[in-house]
């Protein structure tokens, strides 16, 4: 609002350039591991006496590579990169 006299006003135009940021893009990594097939044996065995809690959700030996890599990500994050840490992960 502009004052043009004591009591009277006039309404201005007032362009504002808005400026849309974006989130960060989710950064992603892409793992190469070498695993022995007696471990993805006992994964996939796992995984199978696993099957009737899941309540016919399908989970593969990928997704819970995922799942216990997130878990290991998170503990380092909340505990340091510890000795602790690193025996109980399932990555050592």
């Amino acid at each position: 609002m502009k004052a043009l006299m004591e009591h009277v006003f006039s309404y201005e135009s007032i362009e504002e350039e808005i400026i849309d940021v974006k989130p960060e893009k989710e950064k992603e990594a892409h793992l190469t591991i070498r695993i022995k097939d007696s471990e993805i044996l006992r994964g996939e065995i796992f995984l199978h006496d696993l099957s009737p809690f899941l309540n016919e959700q399908h989970i593969t030996i990928e997704d819970l590579l995922t799942i216990l890599y997130l878990d290991f990500i998170k503990q380092i994050k909340e505990h340091g990169n510890s000795m602790i840490v690193q025996k109980t992960s399932c990555f050592t």
